[in-house]
């Protein structure tokens, strides 16, 4: 094969369709244009932090330095987790460390390039020793099990080596000194090196059973040679073996051209769903990095997103987390237009739910469900949470309000696309979620609903009755039930009861700094979580838009965010999303600023103490937030640009109802926004201009609120041009 198809790739130049400021269309060169948002690397250095890093959903690497001669590409796969029962699921259930791949060079590196190529989703690399080059290319095959890394080398590094290290297949919060192991913890037993049809491989056995296999052939000719690698992985028998060495088998006998070509088919048809310009170029490169480590993350059919994607790093948190990692995580996914990706969140908590059952106590397990804070796959982590629970108990059983935070962007998946079977599936979920707060509560002397002790997720003492955490999901659950069951006509038995929770469920506990965790416990210390605030965001039940609320946010939010101390990058992030709900672009866009500057990788990536991914997604939602909200039935285009940005664009940006938007802004003014419907309905649309709305030269008449309304028939389009 030539060295060019390795460096150059596919030669689709990507046109797709967007609009000027008259509504024209033109085309953009979605390689060029992707190029501006490429890593770019002097040098690699040893940092997992400052690494090129690839993906296909479910195998990744992570590509760094490790010594003066050796490049470390990481080898993870996303869904090798223990299953051994009776033990916290950090041991027991945790994500379990695979190993990683030396290139070792025979001379001495001078010179060590790379470049992560959003557009064609690859890494290249450029090295120079004293004795020789070599230039590779690495990617995650988007459609087979492999990746993928091809070599050509000069001089001396002809003769360079390949070795694989396999990591000790235990959970890796037992590296961390703070942590308390179960007792009798030990590792799986030690792996088994084999070798098949010219296939190498180590081969895992897993002491609950099941196993894990690496795999990895290399082809040479001339001054070429090509590494596939592939994990195969099951939990119940040996077939890991087969698995990877057949992919190994089926992968290596495809010519490169073609391994190519359907590896960028996929990508190039993922970016296109939507398109975002922003006059910031540095969080512009930022927010296209993230759409590609979404999808180099997971796809349909694929295992969700946990707190590393397939690039295992050592951390303290090898499993899922359900109080805010994962919501924040899958929170973009909405706005960007790319349900596909978003749906494995709902495609785990279907998969989960008599495991959500099992989580309650056992007198409620009939009609009941919840979700602990940190699992495995599976999500059997019990909830205790009862009538009787006190200040005594321990904080992390008493997190009730999870699942139903979780569900929240289940809802979102339906809100997005419209499509009343995931509806019809989310409804007895929220259903079993708000029985088990019926459960909870008790009407007291006020006449109102009360909640027992329950948790706000790891506020310092923050065990209290009336926890706004929890009184934040049931109000929204109810909410949703009742228009839940008013959509799909079923006139559930449970309605009044919904009615009557929200009409006398007790009032969010309060004091003269805002929102406090709950009725025993003031917000008095830093704090990294906004969970007392979810009412505000992004529940949206208290917003910018209701005037009586306004002081009472601002004082909230300014107090939360007031308090340095024990602040983290989602606390940037969520505070940005609250200023650009309050319209206050400026001050949103600061803490944007902020989290970038203070808290992001070189690559992007996130850390405390081990990888935590949600946080830079979490802010590609901001930037989206500061350009189109979507809530309470209303769409707001460009309700929250910063001063600084006179320009900006986006297309195919989604909101509730289904609805595709497109918008152009230009020296300050937005010019011109689209509306597609994909579903049929009535949109309401704030558009963020002071001159003449026109549509097809007929003016539009707002109302009072400043929103212009359209019914919508399915796959139309509404065009407004501003004057």
């Amino acid at each position: 094969m030539k060295k060019a198809l390795l460096i150059c790739f596919a030669t689709f130049l990507g046109l797709f369709t967007y609009y000027n400021v008259n509504g024209q269309s033109k085309k953009i060169n979605w390689e060029k244009f992707l190029s501006q948002s490429d890593l770019v690397f002097d040098t690699l250095t040893t940092q997992w932090g400052g690494g090129a890093f690839i993906g296909n959903g479910l195998l990744g690497s992570m590509i760094y330095t490790k010594s003066a001669n050796e490049i470390r590409f990481d080898i993870g796969r996303t869904d090798v987790y223990d299953h051994r029962e009776n033990m916290s699921p950090l041991f027991g259930k945790c994500r379990l460390p695979i190993g990683y791949f030396i290139l070792t060079t025979k001379g001495k590196i001078q010179k060590n390039t790379a470049r992560l190529h959003l557009w064609n989703a690859m890494a290249t690399g450029s090295i120079t020793t004293d004795k020789g080059t070599i230039s590779w290319t690495a990617f995650a095959h988007a459609q087979n099990n492999i990746v993928l890394v091809s070599t050509t080398s000069t001089g001396d590094e002809k003769e360079f080596a390949w070795k694989f290290v396999p990591e000790r297949s235990m959970s890796s919060r037992a590296n961390f000194s703070y942590v308390k192991q179960p007792e009798n913890y030990e590792p799986n037993p030690q792996p088994a090196w084999r070798n098949k049809n010219s296939v190498q491989y180590v081969f895992q056995p897993l002491s609950a059973g099941g196993s894990y296999t690496t795999a990895w052939m290399e082809l040479t000719n001339k001054d070429k040679r090509d590494i596939f690698i592939s994990v195969g992985y099951s939990r119940y028998n040996d077939s890991s073996e087969m698995e990877a060495v057949n992919a190994i088998q089926q992968s290596s006998v495809i010519s490169l051209k073609k391994m190519i070509k359907t590896h960028t088919d996929w990508w190039h048809n993922y970016y296109p769903q939507s398109y975002v310009s922003i006059p910031d170029k540095q969080m512009q490169k930022f927010y296209w990095i993230q759409q590609y480590k979404l999808a180099s993350a997971t796809r349909p059919g694929k295992p969700a997103i946990d707190l590393m994607g397939p690039w295992f790093y050592n951390t303290p948190w090898p499993a899922y987390w359900f109080n805010l990692n994962m919501q924040l995580t899958y929170s973009p996914l909405y706005t960007a237009n790319r349900l596909g990706i978003a749906h494995t969140l709902v495609e785990m908590i279907d998969a989960n739910k008599s495991n959500l059952a099992l989580n309650v106590p056992l007198p409620y397990r009939y009609n009941s469900l919840a979700v602990g804070r940190a699992a495995g796959p599976d999500m059997l982590l019990p909830v205790l949470t009862t009538p009787q629970s006190s200040p005594g108990d321990d904080g992390a059983s008493l997190e009730t309000a999870n699942l139903m935070w979780l569900l929240f962007y289940y809802w979102k998946q339906y809100r997005y696309s419209m499509d009343e079977e995931i509806l019809k599936n989310l409804f007895p979920l929220l259903k079993g979620s708000v029985n088990y707060y019926i459960h909870l509560i008790k009407k007291e002397s006020d006449g109102k609903w009360h909640l027992p002790y329950t948790y706000s997720p790891e506020y310092p003492g923050g065990i209290t009755r009336d926890c706004n955490y929890d009184l934040a999901v049931l109000r929204w659950g109810c909410e949703t039930l009742l228009k839940a069951d008013a959509i799909l006509r079923l006139n559930d038995g449970l309605k009044s009861k919904w009615q009557d929770i929200l009409t006398n469920l007790t009032d969010y506990p309060t004091d003269s700094n805002g929102l406090r965790i709950g009725r025993d416990v003031p917000f008095n210390v830093s704090h990294r979580h906004f969970s007392h605030l979810l009412m505000i965001y992004p529940l949206y039940l208290m917003n910018w838009d209701m005037t009586e609320y306004r002081s009472l946010i601002e004082r909230s939010l300014q107090h939360w965010i007031g308090f340095k101390g024990a602040l983290q990058g989602y606390s940037y992030t969520g505070a940005a999303s609250m200023y650009a709900m309050m319209g206050k672009g400026n001050e949103a866009y600061g803490y944007l600023a902020q989290f970038l500057k203070k808290y992001l990788k070189p690559n992007t990536m996130y850390m405390e103490s081990g990888p935590v991914i949600e946080t830079p997604l979490a802010a590609a939602q901001s930037i989206h937030e500061l350009l189109l909200q979507s809530y309470d039935d209303k769409i707001k285009v460009f309700p929250a640009v910063p001063d600084d940005w006179k320009d900006a664009e986006f297309q195919n940006l989604r909101t509730e109802g289904g609805f595709l938007i497109s918008a152009v802004r230009k020296d300050g003014v937005t010019k011109w926004v689209s509306i597609k419907s994909t579903a049929g309905g009535k949109c309401s649309i704030l558009v963020n201009a002071d001159g003449v709305i026109k549509s097809k030269s007929k003016v539009i008449i707002k109302d009072a609120d400043g929103y212009c309304s359209f019914e919508i028939p399915k796959g139309q389009e509404v065009n407004l041009h501003i004057e």
